[in-house]
């Protein structure tokens, strides 16, 4: 399986190192990522019902590619030994999503495995939107691959550059895709993203009032040491603000200090484009 080192096939994520983690919040059903064992000097088969529309590996030592003239088989392989955990998304046309926890084995206890025989993978639904978890990874897909239309939002200090590349709209979901980029040499470990409506305007002396939201979707891809920086696709209900006011998104950093953020004002957020 020497060939999958190249580069993979045209609907997996470029050879950089990927990292994707969407986390969901106020979720009726949680399903969990089917387990997946792989080790580096054999192939692991996984059969999927319908043919594959998309997948994305967690890192690039998750090697993976499509056999030539099937389309419902997926070649999975270790790129390297003892890996850290992964995760690996696929997507097959007939909508339905399958989440994979990748981790390393010497010898997994399959080598074979059809999808269509594991238990259902059903969406996951949030109160107060009609999207489901299905709808929301399809719309980040298509945010992901549409040009930067924002412009002037964003922030550079302590060698990290955060800006805001786009305002989405479908249904009751309001989408903003964001780009981190670390311009130094030691990395920036993220925590998780926080979210406010904070006033332009502060009386001095006087308390900061800010109101915290929470997002029903975070995704991730790739990481902020990459040429390209790190995309961070965020979703919450349908909302504006006041004129006075700032939507703000604020990512600091586990065990360090170099924290940016993004304000979006009133103007920004009303040009929201719409997704079909």
């Amino acid at each position: 399986m020497k060939n999958l080192i190249i580069p993979l096939l045209a609907l997996l994520v470029a050879p950089a190192a990927v990292a994707q983690e969407v986390v969901p919040v106020k979720a009726k059903q949680i399903v969990s990522d089917y387990p997946l064992e792989i080790t580096w000097h054999k192939t692991t088969l996984l059969l999927f019902p319908s043919p594959i529309q998309d997948a994305d590996r967690g890192d690039a030592y998750v090697l993976a590619e499509r056999i030539d003239g099937v389309e419902n088989v997926l070649k999975v392989k270790a790129g390297e030994r003892d890996f850290r955990p992964s995760n690996l998304h696929v997507i097959t046309t007939d909508g339905r999503v399958y989440a994979f926890t990748v981790t390393y084995a010497d010898q997994p206890p399959v080598f074979t495995i059809d999808m269509g025989k594991q238990p259902p993978h059903s969406p996951v639904t949030f109160d107060g939107i009609s999207l489901n978890s299905r709808d929301l990874e399809f719309a980040a897909a298509a945010i992901k691959g549409s040009p930067p239309f924002i412009r002037g939002v964003g922030q550079k200090r302590h060698g990290m550059g955060m800006r805001l590349d786009g305002v989405f709209i479908k249904a009751d979901v309001l989408f903003f895709r964001y780009n981190l980029k670390n311009n130094t040499q030691i990395r920036h470990d993220a925590a998780a993203p926080r979210f406010y409506i904070r006033d332009k305007k502060r009386a001095k002396r006087t308390a900061v009032q800010d109101t915290e939201m929470e997002a029903v979707f975070v995704q991730h891809s790739g990481v902020p040491e990459n040429a390209e920086g790190q995309t961070i696709i965020i979703a919450f209900p349908k909302f504006t603000i006041a004129e006075s006011k700032y939507f703000v998104t604020e990512i600091t950093e586990t065990g360090g200090d170099r924290n940016v953020e993004c304000r979006i004002d009133q103007k920004k957020l009303l040009r929201a484009r719409k997704l079909d």
